[in-house]
């Protein structure tokens, strides 16, 4: 794909009351910034039928849902307990070899995407590789030039050997328990797998070559011998597409300072291939693979961050809320990193990088929104569309008309931010029935206006209208008790004006009279 739209911000925030449907635009959204093209081939048309309508989504989920699966979109929802943990990188306790805890450094789910961003031009060029690929150290006969390592090279290989295979190897198969070389075969033929990243080293310090894994562990020569150039117990092979060889590039400041240990294989998990090609590109260590790196403006990603107003902003982004300005992006001219506290990693946001947010109203208003998230942010209202609603009719009421009626009473006893959204009545269009536009109003129109007004029945009765209807007609009604036959009659004609009991009638949700008095 090329490049986003040029009309899609990077950071844009779709905010509006509640079911005015946010979160079913963010398809669209990411769709237009992903996959432009395909969007303006399936266009939305204004007052079409349905069905029409329903086949166009299902088509654009379809090609949402392809592109989740590629990594090129991520959904996250915030919540009170959300951290910067979860969102950027924190420690995990995990359990080694031994038995023993520790504790490691995990990826939260914004710097996976940023990863996935920063590799896709390299995934472009050698699509064997996975989104967010392990990273394994392999010596290959030891370190430096030999004639096994020259024939991997050459051959598209890896290999490990092994003095005692016989004894390790049951009917062609490795078993683990019966040899110290147990814990490398068990990464080298159980763990990798296709689509990893294989760093062959020339010292304790450098890094020789980069390889993606293409296939699976094979055991060659159980009833034959190995190639002729490869030393004869080299016999446990994995298939590797060789990037880059011939290098001499420093691990020791991705590594936190720390060599490559004597294990033959193990997993390398304090930096990511993101990290990996960064650095790369800084130090010009590799130029090719650093090139190819730095195209990766050409594949837009989308972070779809819901709810976003009910996360700590300050607490989730930390630092990270000045890098998502666009000027402040990897290439651009006032680019900045920072240092990441848990992997003491530098980092910088790339620029192919998309958030799209969304904000009820409902839940906080705009203007209480932290202003470090509003200036950088593009902030699109969703507003109620009751239009959407004009061609249902049941039993004479019209409900687009219904809908715009009850939210211009809520905006002068409430405010814009409290109405109601047109996707409450949207099943109408397939089930245009009482029965089903009482359940609507029954259990979520009355339920969210009970939340607005904090069960101010007066209120609520003004927003259905209620006071003008009979009292069989009304959906909520005035507990109506003999004040005078509980208290004296000084204290019942003071208690006239104070009683605030009220109770929803129930009989009135089957009643259309009761929907056509809302008008």
């Amino acid at each position: 794909m090329g490049l986003g739209s040029r009309t899609s911000p990077l950071n844009q925030i779709l905010f509006g009351p509640p079911g005015t449907g946010k979160t079913y635009k963010t398809i669209d959204a990411a769709l237009a910034i992903l996959d432009p093209e395909f969007l303006v081939s399936h266009p939305e048309v204004p007052g079409g039928d349905w069905t029409t309508q329903r086949e166009r989504r299902q088509v654009l989920k379809e090609r949402f849902d392809e592109l989740m699966i590629m990594g090129r979109i991520r959904f996250v929802t915030f919540h009170q307990s959300f951290s910067y943990e979860d969102f950027v990188e924190g420690l995990r306790a995990q359990s080694n070899s031994e038995n023993q805890i520790e504790y490691k450094v995990e990826d939260g789910v914004f710097k996976q995407l940023c990863d996935a961003a920063r590799t896709y031009a390299t995934r472009e060029q050698y699509p064997e590789i996975s989104a967010n690929p392990r990273i394994w150290k392999i010596s290959i006969d030891g370190i430096g030039e030999s004639p096994t390592r020259k024939y991997c090279f050459d051959h598209g290989e890896a290999r490990i050997g092994c003095n005692n295979t016989d004894q390790i190897i049951d009917q062609g198969r490795p078993n683990y328990s019966e040899s110290d070389f147990k814990k490398t075969l068990h990464s080298f033929a159980g763990e990798i797998v296709k689509g990893d990243i294989l760093l062959c080293i020339n010292s304790d310090i450098e890094i020789g070559a980069i390889g993606v894994v293409t296939g699976k562990y094979r055991l060659e020569g159980w009833e034959g011998n190995p190639p002729r150039e490869v030393k004869g117990h080299y016999n446990h092979v994995l298939p590797v597409q060789w990037i880059c060889c011939d290098m001499a590039v420093s691990v020791l400041s991705l590594n936190d300072n720390k060599g490559f240990a004597l294990e033959t294989v193990y997993q390398l998990d304090r930096f990511s291939w993101g990290d990996l090609l960064a650095h790369l590109e800084k130090t010009g260590g590799q130029p090719e693979l650093a090139t190819v790196a730095s195209k990766a403006r050409q594949g837009p990603h989308v972070l779809i961050i819901d709810e976003v107003n009910r996360g700590n902003i300050s607490r989730v982004f930390g630092e990270l809320i000045t890098l998502i300005e666009p000027s402040k992006r990897m290439g651009a001219n006032e680019a900045l990193e920072v240092v990441l506290p848990y992997s003491k990693k530098t980092f910088s946001i790339p620029s192919n990088v998309y958030l799209i947010g969304t904000m009820n109203t409902a839940d906080r208003s705009l203007a209480g929104m932290d202003i470090a998230l509003r200036r950088r942010f593009t902030f699109l209202e969703m507003p109620p569309k009751p239009e959407l609603l004009t061609e249902i009719n049941i039993e004479g009421v019209n409900i687009g008309e219904l809908l715009r009626k009850m939210n211009e009473r809520i905006e002068v006893l409430l405010d814009h931010d409290h109405c109601l959204g047109h996707a409450y009545f949207m099943t109408l269009k397939d089930n245009s029935t009482l029965e089903n536009l009482a359940f609507i109003f029954c259990h979520q129109i009355l339920p969210l206006l009970q939340e607005y007004f904090f069960e101010d029945w007066e209120r609520i009765a003004w927003v259905l209208n209620d006071q003008c209807k009979t009292r069989e007609q009304a959906f909520v009604q005035k507990v109506s008790v003999d004040l005078a036959g509980l208290f004296d009659s000084n204290t019942a004609t003071n208690l006239q004006n104070l009683d605030s009991r009220w109770v929803i009638n129930e009989k009135a949700f089957n009643t259309i009279e009761s929907y056509l008095g809302i008008l």
